[in-house]
């Protein structure tokens, strides 16, 4: 299921440039034309958005907090549809 990246960005607490960085690595499925996150036609995946979030957890590189903020966006994203 896909999201507006600038919207999903701001609420789980990364930057959109980022998040389109991310897009563009292949770390996260999505569009970003134009490579212009702040677009309106720019989306993500949130189930691959949600595997990236679980994955940096695992890493370490992401705190309790930070995750369960996402994943609590993720969801209310998802079951709003």
């Amino acid at each position: 299921m896909k999201t507006a990246l600038y919207q999903i960005a701001y609420q789980i607490g990364i930057h959109p440039t980022k998040m389109a960085k991310l897009v563009r690595e292949g770390e996260i499925t999505g569009e970003v034309p134009g490579d212009n996150p702040q677009s309106k036609e720019a989306w993500v995946d949130l189930l691959s958005l949600r595997n990236y979030i679980e994955w940096q957890r695992e890493q370490g590189r992401l705190d309790e907090a930070a995750y369960w903020k996402a994943i609590r966006h993720i969801e209310r994203t998802l079951t709003s549809r």
